[in-house]
């Protein structure tokens, strides 16, 4: 087991992608162990071998192909029009935007690309300082990944055997009530530094943006309304999902030929398939440390040490904060899901709690130094340099670790919704 550890920890540190990061310590796991290698194969097919796995590509194609036509642009000019003439409006509108934006693609990559090259130059001649302007666009891009449909989420499902449809119910208030935390900060922030209010937009103007942006708006109502109304599983939307924006794109919109719609496919398609084998591998490690005993280990490690739950959940959030640091939460859930879920159930830890509680420990870790891809993503955007930007996503970290305080203390915010699903 030693060994093993220290290949993964040499591995990870010299940068090699996590899927053959997984394969590759555990192989030698399987190996070392004496077992049959064939279970390699066995077990990577079974971790793919998901109807709910499905859901994943079909997000993230649906989602690129947002990105790249008009979806996004048609949604900040919604939420600006209603929002704008607020205190700090255009930041609260660009939140708003990320909100939006990040639940239709489910990536806080794609809407800190998408979202931040439209509205980081608008914040600009606004008169916002940059530092705010940059620490909105980097750190309200990842709330998207709390409102669903969220891949995330959907990885999250499947390593701990819940419910996608009453996980992404779990989503809505604590994606909300960080984007609202966010805002009220960006409000007080740009009366402090005198930020001027945007003009005035009439009822004629709002109704005229409405109008033009109808198919955008409509978009996460069809995707939610399918899956809420029975209609649809979540996979099965995922599919709908792709099939409704290809047509707009195409033949409403538009922005796209065949040639660049197939381009923007394959580019996703390769994007989905790291994220799908990420998902395969994830299996392979559960299996070997399931023989390795770790489950058992770490039952007498919570029952040695913790007192109650709370404070094995914050024990928790605080080992995805610093694994956060360095890889991505949601594969490290993946991998030790599975084993946690017989500890979650011992102390009585609602399942769909918890996964709120990762993707918000994912949200933190998109934008935590030293790996943290949201900074990545914006120092491009923006040319600026990682001091530069942490400086500027700080205040919004401390906004995302309060309200995951809140969320480890309060359970009804995450099992509130499904619950109503449940009845």
């Amino acid at each position: 087991m030693g060994l093993v550890m220290l290949i993964f920890a040499v591995l990870l540190l010299t940068g090699v992608p996590i899927a053959e990061l997984v394969i590759g310590s555990a192989s030698v796991g399987i190996l070392a162990d004496g077992a049959n290698p064939m279970v390699l194969v066995q077990q990577l097919f079974k971790g793919i071998n998901s109807f709910t796995v499905l859901a994943v590509p079909f997000f993230i194609i649906s989602g690129d192909i947002a990105a790249e036509g008009l979806t996004s642009q048609k949604l900040v000019d919604v939420i600006n029009a209603l929002l704008g003439r607020l205190r700090g409006g255009l930041g609260i509108a660009t939140i708003v935007a990320c909100t939006f934006f990040g639940a239709i693609t489910g990536s806080a990559i794609a809407t800190v690309v998408a979202i931040g090259a439209l509205m980081l130059p608008k914040l600009t001649e606004a008169g916002y300082p940059k530092a705010l302007s940059l620490g909105i666009i980097t750190c309200a891009g990842t709330i998207g990944i709390m409102i669903p449909p969220s891949i995330p989420m959907v990885c999250v499902c499947v390593a701990m055997g819940t419910s996608v449809s009453e996980q992404f119910a779990a989503g809505f208030i604590p994606g909300l009530l960080t984007a609202v935390a966010m805002s009220v900060y960006v409000a007080l922030s740009a009366k402090k530094h005198g930020v001027p209010l945007q003009p005035r937009t009439t009822g004629r103007e709002k109704l005229r943006t409405l109008g033009r942006s109808f198919w955008s708006i409509l978009f996460p109502v069809i995707v939610l309304g399918s899956i809420y109304s029975g209609l649809a599983t979540p996979t099965e939307a995922s599919i709908i999902s792709l099939l409704y924006i290809m047509i707009v794109e195409l033949f409403l919109y538009k922005t796209m030929d065949f040639k660049k719609m197939l381009r923007v496919i394959a580019k996703s398609a390769e994007s989905a398939g790291g994220l799908t084998l990420t998902v395969a591998s994830a299996q392979v490690f559960v299996w070997f440390l399931t023989r390795a005993g770790i489950p058992e280990k770490l039952y007498e490690l919570a029952v040695t040490h913790f007192a109650g739950k709370f404070m094995l959940l914050f024990a928790i959030c605080l080992l995805l904060l610093v694994c956060g640091m360095f890889t991505q939460v949601v594969t490290v859930v993946m991998i030790l899901g599975p084993l946690l879920k017989p500890l979650m159930g011992y102390l009585g830890v609602d399942l769909i709690h918890f996964g709120i509680i990762v993707i918000i420990m994912a949200q933190i870790g998109f934008v935590t130094p030293p790996f943290g891809i949201c900074l990545f993503t914006t120092m491009r955007l923006d040319k600026s340099s990682m001091a530069e930007v942490t400086r500027a996503s700080a205040p919004f970290i401390v906004i995302m670790l309060v309200v995951a305080v809140l969320l480890v203390l309060v359970p009804g915010l995450s099992t509130f919704l499904p619950g109503l699903i449940q009845t």
